[in-house]
């Protein structure tokens, strides 16, 4: 698979409502990866607030994990960007080799998608929270044929 921009979300079943997300994006020019563990409320909760968005110019922000912690962080935040009705995300994703703040990585970046690509995501998001399985991709605007 050739994505450019992209935001995915793979999640196995870990243990009942606990799943362990595997998180990649890419804007073509910077990417990142992390994993961890979310439970399937907070999937629904990230899939709650993109209903109907960007419904009155607000903006989205949600995060899995805590800041500053020596593990995994991933937040992203959804903004109108244009009067076109592209959408910006902003993505931080931050990981750590080891159990010591030398040896975190850290990508933050942005992609440009179309609101389409925010539905279809808030979908599969839903889907994999209810199966506890399964894959969630925003494309980015980028991506498209």
């Amino acid at each position: 698979m050739n994505l450019k921009s992209f935001l995915e979300f793979k999640g196995y079943t870990f243990y009942d409502e606990i799943i362990e997300l595997d998180i990649k994006a890419s804007n073509t020019y910077f990417s990142g990866f992390t994993n961890l563990y979310v439970t399937d409320s907070m999937l629904v909760e990230l899939a709650n607030s993109l209903i109907d968005f960007p419904k009155n110019e607000k903006e989205v922000f949600f995060e899995f994990g805590e800041q500053p912690t020596k593990s995994s962080y991933f937040c992203v935040k959804f903004y109108p960007y244009s009067s076109l009705s592209h959408i910006g995300v902003q993505i931080i994703i931050e990981t750590s080799v080891l159990s010591n703040d030398i040896d975190k990585n850290r990508a933050q970046f942005e992609i440009i998608v179309e609101p389409s690509a925010i539905d279809n995501f808030r979908r599969a998001i839903m889907t994999l929270s209810n199966k506890k399985y399964g894959e969630a991709i925003l494309y980015g605007r980028d991506n498209r044929i």
